[in-house]
């Protein structure tokens, strides 16, 4: 079976949109991340099937994000993906990032959509997500087998996601919830997904995950993450800010004219009653060995302060090599793969130490997951443990629904999730905020992957 994944060398985001943080998280952070939430209502009457967007977007200069865990009030009412059609249309998702593109510098904006469909959560009916049969490069995740109108990844539950999201006895964690959406920007197949999990799951031990935060929301693109995959270079060097996600989820589900079925008109969300309700946003910034304000993942000189700006053409690299200046041996000669390891210097975690698919079990290795691969990760704290703070910001904002003066409390009818009881205690949920890792989005649609942790991670 096929394990590699393209993974623009620069852009594992793991997902994860989430899970992979790694051990300690550090308040303070050489490089500014100050993440901004914006999330509305399109009716706020109490009880109304309304559609809601949420944006999330990191500022041009800040460092990226590394992962992302949001929750929506546990007031909210959500109808379990297993009540739902699967394959009714129930959001779309936009997202503008900034990439850098086959050596060059990360300025290269990247608009990618997608229409994200109701998935099956049965994890006893799986599909891989790469070419299991090894006769052609069609992603099994991307094809029709029974030809009903929905790609497998719809119909099926891609097995890396058990892999990859697991309690703390490592079973699978099995959402409550799961949408799924396609995109092909540059004729590259690009899977998003949204997981919503049940109040009171744990995501991650640096994530306060208490009931009343609400359901905690997981974003995953691609396979990123799963721990199965071989790392492989792609066109993608680079990911970085700013970067703008827009997600609405609908009040109703909509028809997916793909099918023959109408899956139109079943309640998708429901507003909970009069009352202010707080959407709430866990973010992580990548992190800044040198202090020089450029997160590992986009800085080739991770130990050494950079002398220019590596989103912008020629400065500090007069060779235009992918190199700094900080740390090039030669800033007047061309050298786009100094250690001949296959990665280019920018799309490569030890851009000067071989580390490449030739170098057998330490291909882009990351044991710390500070995106500094193994092989060069020999100064700061080594390559167990990482190096440059994991900055935190959590973002939050108020939501009045009806006039917002009243005690919040669950729709006529919810909550109508498994374990989620029937006081104003527990339960309710949506997978709105979800949004937010779209940005590797675009860096996969060019051919790269991203998960938590971009640029410069292992597997």
């Amino acid at each position: 079976m096929k394990r590699h994944r393209a993974f623009t060398v620069g852009v594992a985001v793991a997902l994860l949109a989430v899970i992979a943080l790694a051990a300690s998280v550090d308040s303070t952070s050489a490089g500014t991340f100050n993440p901004t939430l914006k999330a509305q209502l399109a009716d706020s009457s109490p009880e109304a099937n309304s559609d809601f967007t949420v944006d999330f977007n990191v500022p041009s200069g800040d460092v990226n994000f590394a992962g992302v865990v949001s929750f929506i009030p546990q007031y909210w009412g959500v109808v379990p993906g297993k009540d739902l059609d699967i394959g009714a249309q129930v959001g779309t998702l936009a997202s503008q990032a900034t990439l850098g593109l086959i050596n060059a510098p990360c300025n290269t904006t990247l608009p990618v959509v997608f229409t994200m469909l109701n998935a099956s959560t049965d994890p006893t009916d799986t599909v891989e997500f790469l070419d299991s049969d090894d006769e052609d490069d069609d992603q099994d995740a991307f094809q029709d087998k029974d030809d009903n109108g929905l790609r497998d990844a719809i119909d099926k539950y891609p097995a890396f996601i058990a892999r990859l999201l697991t309690d703390e006895n490592d079973a699978p964690l099995v959402p409550l919830r799961r949408s799924a959406g396609f995109a092909f920007p540059a004729s590259v197949n690009v899977l998003l997904q949204f997981l919503v999990f049940e109040p009171g799951t744990l995501i991650n031990e640096d994530i306060d995950s208490a009931p009343e935060r609400g359901y905690p929301s997981v974003t995953l693109l691609q396979n990123i993450g799963d721990p199965d995959v071989v790392p492989a270079p792609s066109a993608i060097t680079d990911f970085c800010t700013p970067l703008s996600s827009s997600n609405t989820s609908f009040g109703f589900t909509k028809d997916n004219p793909d099918t023959d079925a109408d899956e139109s008109g079943k309640e998708s969300y429901k507003n909970p009653k009069d009352a202010t309700y707080t959407f709430i946003t866990s973010a992580f910034g990548q992190r800044d060995a040198d202090g020089d304000g450029y997160e590992n993942g986009l800085d080739t000189c991770v130990f050494v302060a950079n002398r220019g700006d590596p989103r912008i053409q020629n400065d500090g690299d007069d060779d235009s090599d992918g190199l700094d200046a900080a740390c090039d041996p030669d800033d007047n000669d061309v050298d786009s793969d100094a250690d001949r390891d296959g990665y280019d210097n920018r799309g490569d975690n030890c851009p000067q130490v071989a580390n490449g698919e030739e170098q057998e079990g330490n291909n882009q290795e990351d044991d710390d997951r500070d995106q500094i691969g193994n092989l060069c990760d020999t100064e700061g704290n080594g390559p167990d443990v990482e190096d440059g703070d994991l900055a935190r910001a959590e973002v939050s904002q108020d939501i009045k629904v009806g006039g917002g003066s009243g005690t919040p409390g669950y729709p006529d009818g919810f909550p109508r999730t498994p374990g989620g009881g029937g006081g104003d205690d527990d339960g309710g949920g949506s997978g709105l905020i979800i949004i937010i890792v779209i940005v590797v989005v675009a860096v996969l649609a060019i051919g790269g992957g991203a998960a938590m942790f971009m640029r410069r991670r292992g597997t």
